[in-house]
């Protein structure tokens, strides 16, 4: 009788113990960021076929600066974690990214990232390219000019 009284006695300390040990510990949260199977234009998601490499980069863009004109080959995922990001498109159009924006780039398709505002902003950028190379390709910005133009009138 004594040996049953102390092992029920151990059995509530243990599930004592283990239940406040348990609400105790915090819970795992999960926000989902972006789920999508197309870019901001529109564009299917496809991957590189045979040699895929992935490659993340973090990008400080002090205010005032733009990236340049430049195409993605294939998938690049941005998030942007402090700041605006502003993107515009050949086509004329502009879009801003405020931080904590999660977006894919359009591929193939000629644009320019700036800092428009006033303080630096930081962008995390995932790309899928083939091993070895950059899926930033710079390019000449949109113009007027066409091929076979002539320039001297």
């Amino acid at each position: 009788m004594r040996i049953q009284k102390q092992y029920a006695g151990f059995l509530v300390l243990l599930l004592g113990t283990t239940t406040a040990w348990s609400q105790q510990q915090p819970t795992v949260k999960a926000t989902p960021l972006l789920k999508t199977t197309t870019t901001i234009t529109g564009q299917k998601l496809e991957y590189p076929g045979r040699n895929p490499q992935v490659t993340a980069t973090m990008v400080e863009i002090p205010p005032g600066v733009d990236v340049g004109w430049h195409e993605h080959p294939n998938i690049r995922y941005v998030y942007v974690i402090d700041g605006t990001l502003s993107i515009e498109l050949e086509n004329g159009t502009r879009r801003e990214f405020p931080a904590g924006t999660i977006f894919v780039e359009a591929i193939g398709t000629r644009h320019h990232g700036m800092n428009a505002g006033s303080t630096p902003t930081k962008v995390l950028f995932i790309d899928h390219s083939e091993e070895g190379q950059s899926n930033m390709v710079k390019t000449e910005p949109p113009g007027p000019h066409r091929e076979g133009q002539d320039d001297h009138h």
